[in-house]
């Protein structure tokens, strides 16, 4: 299901930062060069966790179900969690933690800067970079949730 309108693609961005769903959501750069949020989202799938969720909310939860997806690195809400209590502004070069930052960023959670990759002196493989600033009131508000 490919999503334009601005609220959507917010939804779509808290889904995919929770893991209940899988999407691409398209970046979106001002005339700067800066993040801003982005405008278009592609809804790929419903994951196991996000047809477990809305067994759970029918009243009925899905005995058996699958297990987390073969995802490599954490979770978004994860690594929410793991940053709670960090010195802002955290400057963060891994890939893994990097893809967690953009899903967090999309969906409101941090206010983050993350870099092009770029070909850096010590080494031949590009690298982005992310600096995140803080973790939004949007995303003390999860955390206070404490729910996956």
């Amino acid at each position: 299901m490919h999503v334009t309108d601005a609220q959507d693609v917010r939804r779509v961005s808290v889904l995919k930062a929770t893991g209940l769903i899988e999407a691409s959501i398209d970046p979106a750069f001002d005339t700067g060069g800066s993040y801003r949020l982005a405008q278009a989202a592609l809804v790929v799938c419903i994951t196991d966790e996000g047809h477990a969720e809305i067994g759970n909310l029918r009243g009925r939860g899905r005995v058996g179900a699958a297990p987390k997806s073969a995802r490599t690195g954490p979770e978004p809400l994860d690594y929410l969690r793991t940053i709670e209590r960090s010195t802002f502004p955290l400057r963060v070069q891994d890939p893994q933690e990097i893809n967690c930052i953009e899903a967090l960023k999309q969906a409101g959670f941090v206010d983050a800067a993350i870099s092009p990759a770029l070909a850096w002196k010590s080494s031949s493989e590009p690298q982005e970079l992310a600096v995140i600033r803080r973790i939004t009131p949007f995303g003390r508000a999860q955390l206070a949730r404490g729910t996956k």
